[in-house]
């Protein structure tokens, strides 16, 4: 399999002019105004491998902490004394990178150590110490014991109780700390201790990544000092943790995820709307920052991951959309990183057909990982992801080698098929909390993949299977619709067990997927509003998953698609802007330059190990190629296509869609009732042009000659 745009194989256009008499919902003037940036201009890897911080900031005795931003002749120097703040520089990329940090040490007085920890997010960077008192204080007391002398650094504040002092020493293995001035009260055993703003801390989870925490790098001499492999950080601290002096000439990171700089991307997307661009390419860019190279931390495959810094494993639920993505952006190689990683999911399948969630989780006491047979939902995950493989790229030689795995796994999730045609599995999925009875989402997800099932049979396997996966299909919509319909929630309720439960996920995918009569379409539509708070969209009223996150882009994805679904355009975009408008928001104290796993109800996230650089968030880069600007598979590979595109208010758009055939490119302008959309394909595909007239209109269209099974065009 490979993608080409080469020239030989020749190029299809058509251009589609389209002048409605009324109807049209012209973009307004403002929405129309040109960006003044091309698409390279957003391409958010770094230039070149060797990547230097952007920022630098000193506490304690630090001089010329600017040197390691841009150097010029002079040194940083840190300088570290005892019962003194040791001296620190915190340093900022800008954006999420990926890889090994290394220091250029030009000075050195006496042995010292160095500590370097990473952070994603400015906030997690230190850690406050949070203990209590173990003995009484006594009034004019200097010294305290503590229960834990964890996350202390000299030259921070504490507080006993009410009385504000700052650490001077302090002693972890007797848990005693040394204070400033004496407490003018006493304090009695069990009184609160805290401390501003903490000792530096990892946001890093080395038991599931199987990298990452704090380096201590010891310094004896001048010459390059390098800490160990980090998967995704903004930020750098530096401490200077013992007594002396260190002068530093230069602070980089060997960037170690994939670095796509514009000539590495074989689709592109650019429209009238700067922040809807900046989406796509924090999509694309997130992927980037998840894919590990062959060969780094042991392992000689390639990767996809579903986090930078964590988990670090290939999870197959993150895979739906890193898939389409990784392709839609990269190509060839793309579809490498996602075979490879797909290899790794089947050699593990269980001999009843189960696919784990990850095939590689926990790398903590290996590299490899275990596999993770996580639940039944993400086990369908799997099989789906291989499917859109297939899809995306028409490599029928490796799809037809999955196949006997595909039936298996099919076989094992129809194991859980009740006799009124639902699934019940008490399945964690993606907010990781059992749902009981017969629930909606996994009924409808059991019925995705019997359709995923029945197209693949048809393409490539048997058409008796194919007939008989879409009975049984059509079987579970008819009972979903007959059971799971609430007419008091105006939408599908969660389950048999919590029928007046109103969720997002099942309710978008219901659109999505065309479960919803046309009649109930703006009912569900107006349910799901419901959830939208200024951050996305919850869960569910009361939902929640164990950890504290309300927000989940991975179902705020599933939402936006489905509102492209039934054509809620204006309703997809409104929500896109809410969940992943603030994720790409520079001044946004947690902006990464990647898209987020998951928020909590205020908008931000619960904890350090949060992820900041998350697959599975990436559906806007896919949604907005395959529905703004419209181009869709529809044969695999791309040998047939559909151009649908839908404007919203959005002025106009282009872009291009690697394929096997070659580029598919595309680019449109709505504008006081007229619509023009020009398409180039490869000559050797075919496919449907649809243009978004609403109403009675003249079209005019002018294409290239071609070979039988030019593309057509239509109004819808």
């Amino acid at each position: 399999m490979s993608f080409s745009s080469r020239a030989s194989l020749g190029r299809r256009t058509l251009t589609v002019a389209v002048v409605l008499a009324t109807g049209l919902a012209a973009a307004p003037a403002a929405a129309g105004a040109s960006p003044a940036r091309s698409w390279p201009s957003y391409v958010l890897g770094p230039r070149s491998a060797q990547v230097e911080p952007v920022r630098a900031e000193a506490r304690g005795a630090v001089s010329r902490p600017e040197a390691l931003v841009r150097p010029h002749g002079r040194p940083a120097t840190l300088t570290t004394t005892a019962g003194r703040t040791p001296a620190s520089v915190l340093l900022d990329f800008g954006r999420d990178v990926a890889g090994t940090p290394y220091l250029d040490v030009v000075g050195v007085s006496g042995p010292v150590t160095l500590q370097l920890v990473t952070g994603e997010a400015r906030q997690y960077l230190r850690r406050p110490a949070a203990t209590t008192l173990t003995a009484a204080a006594d009034p004019g007391a200097r010294q305290i014991t503590v229960a834990s002398a964890a996350s202390l650094e000299v030259g921070n504040t504490i507080t006993v109780g009410a009385q504000t002092r700052t650490i001077t020493a302090f002693d972890t293995a007797a848990a005693t700390i040394s204070l400033d001035r004496p407490l003018e009260q006493g304090a009695p055993a069990g009184t609160a201790v805290t401390t501003s703003p903490g000792a530096p801390a990892s946001d890093e989870a080395p038991g599931l990544a199987g990298v990452g925490g704090p380096d201590n790098l010891p310094v004896t001499g001048p010459g390059p000092v390098t800490g160990g492999f980090h998967g995704g950080f903004r930020f750098v601290l530096l401490t200077l943790t013992t007594p002396g002096t260190v002068a530093l000439s230069a602070a980089r990171v060997d960037f170690q995820a994939y670095r796509a700089t514009p000539r590495d991307y074989r689709g592109w997307f650019l429209s009238s709307d700067d922040q809807l661009n900046r989406m796509w390419y924090a999509g694309a860019y997130t992927v980037q920052l998840n894919m590990k190279p062959a060969g780094l931390n042991g392992l000689p495959d390639a990767r996809i991951y579903d986090g930078a810094k964590r988990d670090r494993s290939i999870w197959t639920g993150d895979l739906l959309v890193q898939g389409p993505t990784i392709i839609n952006t990269l190509g060839d190689v793309g579809a490498g990183y996602l075979k490879s990683s797909l290899d790794a999911l089947f050699a593990t399948q269980r001999a009843d057909g189960a696919l784990p969630g990850s095939p590689d989780f926990a790398k903590g006491r290996s590299p490899a990982g275990f596999p993770l047979f996580y639940s039944n939902n993400y086990s369908g995950y799997g099989a789906r992801a291989a499917i859109d493989y297939f899809r995306y790229t028409g490599d029928t030689a490796y799809i037809t080698s999955l196949l006997p795995a595909l039936r298996r796994e099919l076989a094992y999730n129809q194991s859980f098929l009740t006799a009124d045609n639902l699934v019940a599995s008490n399945d964690r999925d993606f907010w990781q909390a059992t749902q009981t009875g017969a629930v909606t989402k996994y009924s409808i997800d059991y019925h995705i993949l019997l359709r995923e099932m029945a197209w693949l049979e048809r393409t490539v396997g048997s058409a008796t299977e194919a007939a008989r996966y879409d009975a049984t299909a059509d079987a579970i919509k008819s009972a979903v619709n007959a059971e799971l319909w609430n007419p008091a929630l105006g939408a599908y309720g969660q389950s048999t067990d919590h029928p007046d439960v109103l969720v997002e996920d099942a309710n978008a995918l219901a659109l999505q997927y065309d479960f919803v009569p046309a009649d109930r379409r703006a009912s569900v539509l107006s349910a799901l509003r419901k959830l939208w708070t200024p951050y996305g969209a919850i869960l569910g009223p009361g939902l929640q998953d164990p950890t504290g996150h309300t927000i989940e882009p991975f179902g705020n994805g599933m939402e936006t698609a489905g509102r492209f679904a039934v054509d809620d355009v204006d309703g997809a975009l409104a929500l896109m802007r809410r969940t992943w408008g603030p994720m790409v928001d520079r001044a946004n104290p947690l902006y990464t330059g990647a898209l987020w796993e998951f928020k909590n109800s205020a908008g931000g996230v619960n904890r350090a190990s949060a992820s900041l650089a998350h697959g599975w968030a990436a559906a806007p880069t896919v949604q907005l190629t395959q529905q703004i600007l419209g181009v869709q598979p529809v044969a695999a590979g791309y040998a047939t296509w559909a151009i649908q595109p839908r404007p919203g208010r959005l002025a106009w758009a282009q872009g291009v869609v690697p394929t096997r055939y070659g580029d598919i490119s595309a680019r449109w302008t709505s504008h006081h009732h007229r619509f023009d959309l020009h398409v180039s394909t490869p000559r050797t595909t075919r496919g449907a042009v649809a243009v978004p007239a609403v109403t009675t209109a003249w079209c005019s269209s002018t294409a290239a000659p071609s070979a039988p099974g030019s593309p057509t065009a239509t109004r819808g």
